[in-house]
């Protein structure tokens, strides 16, 4: 290897580490914070009844949480129920070893 191939080569490496640190490590936490607020919002109106709207008043008719979060209600039970059904899946297997 040549002295261009090894500026090369750590060159991208470097652009590669600023690109994953400084743009996809911030986008990711917005997501993850995002899906973590949904699912806690989904959560407390779902199994304790809370609602938003009243907390919001006079805004509650141009931000209606209560509505938004329900329309989301498919994703997150589905979710759910892939969870329900891993754990299950690998309870079976923890209960039943194979046969060796």
């Amino acid at each position: 290897m040549d002295t261009g191939s090894i500026i090369t080569i750590v060159v991208a490496i470097i652009i590669i580490y600023f690109l994953i640190k400084y743009i996809i490590s911030p986008i990711l936490k917005l997501i993850t914070g995002v899906i973590t607020l949904l699912i806690a919002i989904y959560v407390l109106q779902h199994y304790f009844g809370f609602s938003f709207n009243q907390f919001l008043g006079p805004l509650a008719q141009y931000v209606n949480i209560d509505k938004w979060v329900g329309s989301f209600s498919w994703v997150i039970d589905s979710g759910i129920s892939f969870i329900t059904q891993l754990f299950s899946f690998l309870k079976f297997f923890s209960n039943n070893p194979s046969p060796s």
